[in-house]
C-alpha cells in the first residue's frame, strides 16, 4: 500500500471508526456522556485531525483558510457597530425581510470562520484572535438581532431552522471558547424561536413534516447536548418519530398523502412536489447525523420502523441518481441555485448514505457502501473528494469507501420504474437515462418563491430530461440561466409573456387543472406515461404521451388547441453546449453547417447531433405543423433565475450555444399534434435507418387515445384519456395499458393515472388468449372470447397486472 493510500485509508478509517463507536455499549446520560456527543458532532463537522495528512484534501484545506481569511479580514471589528459586514446590514431587523436574510448570512459567515478555527491543518486553526472575534460577533448578533424580544419578520426558516442550525454548530466548534453566559443566551434564543421540533413556531397548530422536522430535531438535540439538558435531547430524538401525535408525522412512517415517504418510493414535500433530491436529501442527511451522534447513548434512535428510511436509500433516492448526480426532476426550486447543481445534490446524498452506513445493520451497511462507491466512481467529470462545497468529513468518508477494495461498486442501473404517488417515471438504459416532469391536480407544475426559480413556469408541463454519458453536465453547466424558459425540452407552450417570480414573498406551487398524469412500467424494462395538459391560464390544451423503450423514447401529442392568440410550439430538444462547441448537425441525412443566428432549417424526417443522438419524426395521424432545427446563442445570469437572500446567484453573464429542435403548431392551432422519437447516443446511420424504417408504429394519436406498437418486442403501450376504441383495444375510461407477449403468454398491465375510477374494463379484439395464469388482486378475467378484463383500481394510480396463456 502506498504512503498516500495509507493516509487516505487511515484518515477515513479513523472517522468511520469513531462513527462506528455508536454501535458499542450504551453510555449513560452524564456529563462525560454529553461531552462524548459533542466530540462526535465536532468530528462530523471537521473530520478530525486526519485531513491535514492527506494530499487530496490540501486544496480543500486551502480553500477553507481562504474563506476564513476573507470573512475575518472584511469583518467590522470596531467597538461600536451595527453589523459585522457592511454588505449585509442588519438595519430593520425584526421588521425587514432583507435584514432577516442578512442575519442568516451573518451566521453563515461566522460558521465558516469557526470551521477555520476548529479544523487542523489550515492557517487559522486554533488562532485565539480569530476565536475572540467570532465570539464578539456572536455577542453582537445575540444583543441586537437573534434574541427573544425581536419579532421573527420575513422568512420563518431563518429564525427556526437556518440560524438555530448554524448557532449550535458554531457553539460546538468553539465550545470552550464561548463564555457560558453567551452560550446560554444563544441557546435560549434558539429555544424561543423553535421551542419544539414537532411544531412550527411557538404555537401547536401547524405540525412540521419531512426535512423541516428533521432539521429542527437535529438542532433540538444539539441544543440539549450543549445545555446538558437530557429532556431536550430526547425531545429532538422523539420528534423524528412524532411521539406527541402517535406517529402521524413520523419520518419513519409511510404516508398516503402530503409530505413524506410513500410505499412506492415517492417523496413529497410542500404537499405537492417530488422533492427527494433536495428536501429529501436534507432529511436523510439530518437523520444520518442524529443517528451517528446519538448511537450507543441513552438517546439512541431505535424506532422500530427505521427500515422505512433505510429502504428509501434504494427505493426513493437511488432511482433518480445518474452517475452521482441527482436528476433535476426531483430537485424542485433548487435547480435555480448556482451553488447547488445536480452533482452537489448528489454529493449530499452520497455523504448522507456513507454517514448512515456505519450505524446500520446488514445487509443495509454493505449495500449502502456499494451504492455510494458506484456513484463516486461514475461521476467522472466532478469529484466529491476535495470539492469546495463538501466538508472534510464528507471527503474522508468518500476516500474511505473508494480506497476499500472489499467494497464492490454497484453498477449503473438498467430498469424502468414508475412512482405513481409523485407523477414520475425514470428510465435507465445502458449509457443513457430519461425522466419527465408531469403535473396534475395532485402534483404541482413547479415551485417558486423567496425569489428562487423565478422563471420556472413550464418545468412541470412535460419537461423531458435526457442524460447521456457523453454529456454528463448537460443540466449543470449554466443550463438554467441560459435556456429559453419557453423552450424546455418536451414542453408544449405558447408565446404569451410570463412575469418573473423575483421578489415574491413565501413559496408557491401552482398545481395543474387536470387529473390524468402518470403511467406504468412493463417487466421493469419499458414504460409509458401520459398527461392531460391544460396550461396555466387555460389558453392551451393537449394530450401528451411518452413511451420508454430499449433504445428510444417515443413522444406523441394530440388535440393541441390554443385560444390565446399566440403561437404554439413543442420543443423536441434544446441541447446546451459550450460556446463554439456545437457538434455536427445532420437533417434528413444531410450535413448542415449551422451557426448561431442562422435561419432555422426545416426538417422532414430526422435530426442527428454527432456524439449525442438522433430525433426521428414519425408517421402518425393528427400531426400538423412544421419541425425545424436551429443553433441559438443565449446569454443570461444566475441572479435572474434566483435572487434569494442566501441562495441568489451572481449577475455575471454566462453564455451557451443551444441546438433547438422545435415543432411549430402555428397561432391558435386546433387539434394539432406531433410524433417523434428520441434516439439517445445513436449514430447517424442508426438515426437514418430508423427514419426510413422505424421499429415503432403509431397505432393511434388522438385526444382520446395514444398507442404505439413495437413489433420486435411484441409490445403495445397505450394511454386512453377517455373511453375509446383504438388499435385493437377498447377501454371503458381513462387508463394506461401495456400488452406484452413473452413467448406463449400475454401480460397485461393497467393503471388509472386520473385516479377517477374504481373499475376499468379493457377489451382486446381477436385475442387468442384463453387461460388466466396469474392476476393481481382485483383483476378479473370476464370473458376469453372476446377477451375482456375488468380491473379494480386502488385510487392512487398504481398498476395491476395479469398473465394469460393460450
Amino acid at each position: 500500500m502506498s504512503r498516500r493510500t495509507l493516509f487516505r485509508a487511515g484518515g477515513a478509517a479513523a472517522l468511520a471508526g469513531a462513527l462506528l463507536s455508536q454501535t458499542g455499549p450504551a453510555f449513560a446520560a452524564s456529563d462525560a456522556g454529553v461531552q462524548e456527543l459533542i466530540e462526535r458532532r465536532r468530528l462530523v463537522l471537521t473530520g478530525g485531525r486526519s485531513a491535514a495528512d492527506i494530499p487530496e484534501l490540501a486544496s480543500q484545506l486551502e480553500g477553507m483558510g481562504e474563506t476564513t481569511g476573507k470573512w475575518w479580514t472584511s469583518m467590522d471589528k470596531a467597538p461600536v457597530r451595527t453589523s459585522l459586514w457592511s454588505d449585509i446590514p442588519l438595519t430593520g431587523i425584526g421588521q425587514s425581510t432583507a435584514a432577516t436574510g442578512n442575519m442568516g448570512l451573518h451566521f453563515n459567515r461566522l460558521y465558516d470562520m469557526a470551521l477555520g478555527y476548529a479544523v487542523p491543518g489550515n492557517p487559522y486553526a486554533g488562532n485565539p484572535d480569530l476565536a475572540a472575534d467570532i465570539v464578539a460577533g456572536l455577542q453582537l448578533l445575540n444583543d441586537t438581532a437573534y434574541k427573544p424580544s425581536i419579532k421573527a419578520a420575513g422568512n420563518w426558516w431563518f429564525w427556526e431552522i437556518g440560524v438555530p442550525r448554524k448557532t449550535v454548530d458554531i457553539l460546538t466548534l468553539l465550545h470552550a471558547e464561548v463564555p457560558a453566559a453567551l452560550r446560554t443566551s444563544l441557546l435560549a434564543a434558539v429555544r424561543w424561536f423553535a421551542p419544539n421540533p414537532n411544531w412550527r413556531g411557538r404555537a401547536t397548530s401547524l405540525a412540521e413534516t419531512g426535512a423541516n422536522r428533521v432539521d429542527k430535531s437535529l438542532a433540538c438535540c444539539m441544543r440539549g447536548i450543549l445545555d446538558n439538558n437530557p429532556s431536550e435531547i430526547a425531545l429532538g430524538r422523539d420528534a423524528l418519530s412524532d411521539t406527541v401525535r402517535g406517529g402521524t408525522n413520523s419520518v419513519f412512517t409511510y404516508v398516503t398523502s402530503g409530505d413524506g415517504f410513500y410505499a412506492d418510493g415517492s417523496y413529497v414535500q410542500h404537499s405537492y412536489l417530488p422533492y427527494a433530491g433536495t428536501y429529501g436529501v436534507v432529511a436523510l442527511a439530518g437523520i444520518a447525523e442524529i443517528i451517528a451522534m446519538l448511537g450507543g447513548s441513552t438517546w439512541a434512535v431505535n424506532d422500530p420502523k427505521r427500515s422505512v428510511l433505510l429502504d428509501a436509500v434504494e427505493e426513493t433516492y437511488a432511482p433518480f441518481v445518474w452517475d452521482g448526480r441527482i436528476m433535476d426532476t426531483i430537485r424542485g426550486r433548487a435547480v435555480s441555485r448556482q451553488r447547488e447543481p445536480d452533482y452537489v445534490s448528489g454529493f449530499g446524498l452520497i455523504s448522507a448514505v456513507l454517514l448512515l452506513a456505519p450505524g446500520c445493520e446488514e445487509p443495509y451497511r454493505s449495500r449502502f457502501l456499494a451504492l455510494a462507491k458506484g456513484w463516486l466512481e461514475r461521476c467522472a467529470d466532478q469529484k466529491l473528494v476535495g470539492h469546495p462545497t463538501q466538508s472534510l468529513a464528507k471527503s474522508l468518508l468518500s476516500l474511505g469507501v473508494l480506497s476499500d477494495s472489499s467494497v464492490v461498486a454497484v453498477p449503473a442501473p438498467v430498469y424502468s420504474r414508475m412512482f405513481a404517488d409523485q407523477d414520475r417515471l425514470v428510465h435507465h438504459r445502458p449509457g443513457w437515462g430519461c425522466t419527465v416532469n408531469l403535473s396534475s391536480k395532485r402534483i404541482g407544475r413547479y415551485e417558486w418563491g423567496n425569489s428562487e426559480n423565478n422563471l420556472g413556469w413550464y418545468q412541470g408541463d412535460g419537461m423531458t430530461f435526457l442524460y447521456t454519458r457523453q454529456d454528463p453536465s448537460q443540466f449543470s453547466a449554466d443550463f438554467w440561466p441560459t435556456v429559453d424558459p419557453y423552450s424546455l425540452p418536451g414542453t408544449t407552450v405558447n408565446d404569451q409573456v410570463r412575469a418573473s417570480g423575483a421578489g415574491g414573498a413565501g413559496t408557491g406551487i401552482p398545481r395543474a387543472f387536470q387529473a390524468f398524469a402518470g403511467g406504468l412500467t412493463v417487466d421493469g424494462r419499458w414504460g409509458v406515461i401520459g398527461m392531460d395538459h391544460l396550461n396555466h391560464n387555460k389558453t392551451l390544451s393537449g394530450r401528451k404521451s411518452w413511451f420508454f423503450l430499449d433504445d428510444a423514447v417515443v413522444c406523441l401529442g394530440a388535440g393541441i388547441t390554443g385560444t390565446g392568440g399566440a403561437a404554439v410550439r413543442t420543443t423536441v430538444e434544446n441541447r446546451s453546449f459550450a460556446v463554439g462547441s456545437v457538434p455536427a448537425v445532420r437533417t434528413d441525412s444531410r450535413n448542415r453547417h449551422m451557426a448561431p443566428g442562422d435561419a432555422p432549417a426545416a426538417v422532414k424526417r430526422s435530426v442527428h447531433l454527432e456524439g449525442h443522438g438522433g430525433y426521428v419524426f414519425l408517421d402518425s395521424p393528427g400531426v400538423s405543423g412544421t419541425p425545424e432545427v436551429a443553433v441559438v446563442r443565449r446569454t443570461g445570469n444566475w441572479f435572474d433565475v434566483n435572487s434569494g437572500a442566501d441562495t441568489g446567484g451572481t449577475t455575471d453573464p454566462v453564455t451557451r450555444d443551444y441546438v433547438t429542435v422545435t415543432h411549430r403548431h402555428g397561432v391558435d392551432p386546433v387539434a394539432s399534434g406531433y410524433a417523434y422519437m428520441m434516439l439517445p447516443a445513436a449514430a447517424a446511420s442508426d438515426t437514418f435507418s430508423q427514419s426510413a424504417n422505424p421499429d415503432v408504429k403509431v397505432l393511434a394519436n388522438s385526444a382520446d387515445a395514444q398507442i404505439v406498437e413495437v413489433g420486435k418486442d411484441k409490445l403495445v403501450l397505450a394511454n386512453f384519456f377517455a373511453a375509446a376504441s383504438a388499435g385493437g383495444y377498447a377501454a371503458s375510461g381513462p387508463c394506461t395499458v401495456a400488452a406484452h407477449q413473452p413467448g406463449d403468454k400475454l401480460t397485461l398491465s393497467v393503471a388509472d393515472p386520473s385516479r377517477t375510477q374504481s373499475v376499468v374494463r379493457l377489451t382486446l379484439a381477436g385475442s387468442q388468449w384463453r387461460t388466466l395464469l396469474q392476476a393481481d388482486p382485483g383483476v378479473i378475467l370476464v370473458s376469453a372470447n372476446p377477451l375482456v378484463v375488468e380491473v379494480q383500481l386502488d385510487g392512487h394510480g398504481h398498476q395491476k397486472n395479469l398473465t394469460l396463456g393460450s
